[in-house]
């Protein structure tokens, strides 16, 4: 079966490797029929994860023979401030690979922790250059193919909970169960075809959320809107069903970001009022990022849950104590610190699938907040490297949204879906990591930032097509006055 594996490997690297500009559809299928193909093969051997980079790999050497410049130097070149910091991240990543091998001699711990810091780089430029070159098309192809792909994967979710016992489907390791505080409740978790239910989940708020971004960005009418309504609705029902309830918060943060920017950019929105928007979102995220994370104990029930019970345990994630928002951001780095000094215990250490290989497991629970992680890898110095890019990264999207709105109404309604998606998994990574360590996540989340930084150039080119139309217009009567 393995050898099976590799052969099937071998198409899309090839294809990708061949016809560069269509590989992220390639991965994108990689991406989804990578955990079945596991769940196939005896044992589960987990180096399945990492075949969507393996096809990622064959998209940029496809674009590198091709003379398709893959140097950030572009993207620096319109924002020269995200340079310095991102140069001092590199260095630091160096150095905490080196810690990390130091300190548990395990190269692939500390491998898997390199591939997940620097693998964005590439995946940001190659889409930037993509979509530079073949413009909004390739946005909206990438989304339309995902929210298919996703929406029929998240099916399997369904089949799982309602009793299909198929080799494909479950949860790669024993099955989570959830332990609801409020009822006392005990339910399963179902992943359908994905390895693991917080995987299925991530894709349900990220299709559910693509979907909104475009339709959003076009015309909206009343079609469209209920349109958007029924599939949401269908998304996050098969999302419930994983027991991870912190798809209904990020969903929440994302429209209610989108629809903020909009009155900003859209209606004019006075300075007062965006200051008080800003921050009642401000608190209203850092309340809603205590209710991301849910108590998992690997037990079971032998009782079948209803589906009603799925709902009950969604609508409890608003009564969470706000208090536990210490516990996830500020308890982990203190944790951290206190446990490995200002240093941290270099690359891996929190990254999840380390414990496969024998180390990072053991810690890697108490990274389980995005703030934790980082002090834990990079230390105290790489939480504030991390902190000024996030800086620098929020003020450069801020001036391509203003940039936008100015010129297209079209790629300013995409530029704010865009962003908002970003806050959304923002909010989820401060206090859940665990999705965000799948290389296909990443690379979605990655292609989603080169999308947004490509925007000015969508832009500019549709300006000048517009200047250029203009010209073609007013010439014959130039001519006739001359």
């Amino acid at each position: 079966m393995i050898a099976i594996a590799f052969g099937l490997l071998a198409i899309p690297v090839f294809l990708a490797i061949v016809e560069w500009r269509l590989a992220f559809l390639l991965c994108l299928a990689t991406g989804i029929l990578q955990d079945p193909l596991r769940k196939l093969t005896p044992n589960k051997p987990v180096f399945f994860v990492v075949f969507v980079g393996v096809v990622f790999a064959g998209m940029c050497l496809g674009a590198f023979v091709r003379g398709v410049p893959l140097s950030p130097n572009n993207i620096f070149r319109r924002y020269s401030r995200l340079t310095s910091p991102f140069f001092i991240l590199l260095l630091l990543i160096i150095v905490q690979a080196f810690n990390s091998y130091l300190r548990f001699g395990n190269l692939m711990l500390t491998s898997m922790g390199v591939l997940t810091y620097l693998l964005p780089l590439p995946a940001i430029v190659c889409i930037y250059q993509l979509v530079s070159r073949q413009g909004v098309f390739r946005m909206n192809q990438f989304m339309k193919w995902y929210v298919v792909a996703a929406f029929l994967a998240l099916t399997t979710v369904y089949l799982e909970y309602s009793g299909y016992d198929w080799p494909v489907l479950g949860t790669v390791g024993p099955q989570l169960i959830i332990f609801d505080h409020y009822t006392g409740r005990i339910m399963f978790t179902f992943a359908g075809i994905f390895r693991a239910p917080e995987i299925a989940a991530w894709h349900a708020m990220a299709a559910a959320s693509l979907f909104m971004l475009i339709n959003f960005s076009r015309t909206i009418t009343f079609r469209r809107v209920l349109t958007v309504a029924i599939v949401t609705a269908l998304l996050v029902g098969l999302g419930i069903l994983t027991g991870r309830r912190k798809i209904i918060v990020e969903l929440a943060v994302f429209i209610g970001t989108y629809f903020i920017l909009w009155g900003i950019f859209e209606r004019g929105v006075g300075k007062l009022v965006i200051t008080t928007l800003t921050c009642i979102a401000v608190i209203g995220y850092s309340w809603m990022a205590t209710l991301l994370r849910e108590d998992v104990k690997e037990r079971r029930d032998t009782g079948l849950s209803s589906y009603s019970r799925y709902v009950d345990h969604t609508e409890d994630a608003f009564q969470e104590a706000p208090s536990r928002f210490v516990e996830l951001g500020i308890a982990p780095v203190m944790w951290a610190y206190d446990s490995f000094g200002v240093l941290g215990a270099g690359l891996g250490a929190g990254t999840q699938g380390t414990q496969h290989f024998g180390g990072g497991g053991a810690i890697a629970g108490a990274a389980e907040g995005g703030l934790g992680k980082i002090t834990l890898e990079l230390g105290i110095p790489g939480l504030f490297v991390v902190g000024w890019i996030a800086i620098l990264a929020y003020r450069y999207c801020w001036r391509i949204m203003i940039f936008a709105s100015r010129h297209s109404r079209r790629m300013a309604r995409l530029s704010f879906g865009i962003f908002s998606f970003l806050v959304a998994n923002l909010a989820g990574f401060s206090v859940a990591t665990q999705a965000f360590g799948d290389l296909f996540i990443l690379l979605i989340l990655s292609w989603t930032i080169g999308f947004l930084f490509a925007v000015p150039v969508l832009i500019e080119r549709e300006v000048r097509a517009r200047q250029v139309a203009s010209f073609g217009q007013l010439a014959p009567a130039l001519q006739k006055t001359v």
